[in-house]
């Protein structure tokens, strides 16, 4: 019999992202001949942005969403590794074995939760968007109000290079800054794209904020299902999202090129620039560490670091 599965996520048409959630959809219905099929945010609404759509899938309201690894640590901390300042990185996802080596060890800790992780996404490399400014140093986000996407490390982050975290759903993020509930955005490229008219001014700290994104099932609908529709969603996942990490990244690279010439502008900190933002954030890394040792352990491991 023919199903249908719904994915919620807050990665909202058009950003680049989009295109790997509809491409996913269509290999599963293609390699189940349409008796899996997936809804995504039916009605094209946002319903469950952020935490709220992790929730609906631990809560069995739906069964597939893709969500900001910041939202993980809601489901162990240890998942914080995901967000440390220069940890993920595009070169390091470039290395054979690397991203399955991650979802895997993400795997590990979600599955005795009652989830199910079937695909890491690249989300950006993010930057930080202003109405007039530009940044080249950590002393330039000083005393600033910084939207950031979620909690925990994220916010450590910005507290960090001396600024205030503020966390607000990508969709809610634009009118916040209008009305000066912040003085900037971290956000993806995409991000920037839907609010390059409020925040013409782009930063981008290369591996200081790096977005990832996890396609998270219900463990117990995922088991439920036949096993060619298990293989069929697993492999899809698998084709279009996890091993598509470059395409991203070049999908990124291409939208920023296209904002500035619209006329948006970016500054990059170039990586022999880099020192001042790695000795700000170094204490971060550091107590997660030595709060977080196994699994930061079993990290190095997957990514050949020991």
């Amino acid at each position: 019999m023919a199903a249908e599965a719904v994915l919620v996520h807050d990665i909202a048409p058009p950003h680049p992202r989009y295109t790997q959630l509809t491409q996913m959809a269509a290999d599963v219905a293609r390699r189940t001949q349409g008796r899996l099929t997936i809804a995504i945010n039916p009605g094209g609404e946002v319903l469950y942005p952020g935490q709220a759509s992790l929730d609906a899938v631990r809560s069995g309201r739906v069964p597939l969403t893709f969500v900001n690894s910041a939202f993980l640590q809601s489901v162990d901390p240890d998942l914080g590794f995901l967000n440390l300042p220069f940890t993920i990185t595009d070169e390091l996802m470039a290395r054979p074995g690397v991203a399955q080596g991650v979802l895997g060890l993400v795997r590990s800790y979600v599955e005795p939760r009652g989830l199910k992780a079937l695909a890491m996404m690249r989300g950006a490399d993010t930057l930080f968007i202003f109405r007039n400014r530009q940044v080249r140093a950590p002393d330039d986000l000083r005393g600033l109000k910084i939207r950031v996407a979620g909690p925990g490390v994220y916010q450590d982050i910005v507290r960090s290079l001396g600024a205030q975290p503020v966390i607000f759903p990508a969709i809610e993020m634009g009118a916040a800054l209008a009305r000066g509930a912040m003085d900037g955005i971290i956000t993806s490229p995409g991000g920037w794209g839907k609010n390059v008219q409020e925040a013409p001014r782009g930063s981008l700290v290369p591996g200081l904020l790096f977005y990832t994104y996890f396609l998270i099932a219900d463990k117990a609908w995922f088991d439920a299902r036949p096993a060619a529709g298990q293989s069929a969603l697993a492999e899809a996942a698998r084709a279009t999202v996890t091993d598509a990490w470059g395409e991203m990244q070049a999908d990124d690279a291409r939208l920023v090129a296209e904002l500035v010439a619209r006329g948006a502008s970016q500054s990059v900190v170039q990586a022999d620039a880099l020192a001042p933002w790695r000795a700000r954030t170094e204490g971060v890394t550091r107590a997660f560490a030595a709060a977080h040792p196994e699994v930061m352990r079993r990290f190095r491991s997957v990514v050949g670091a020991e």
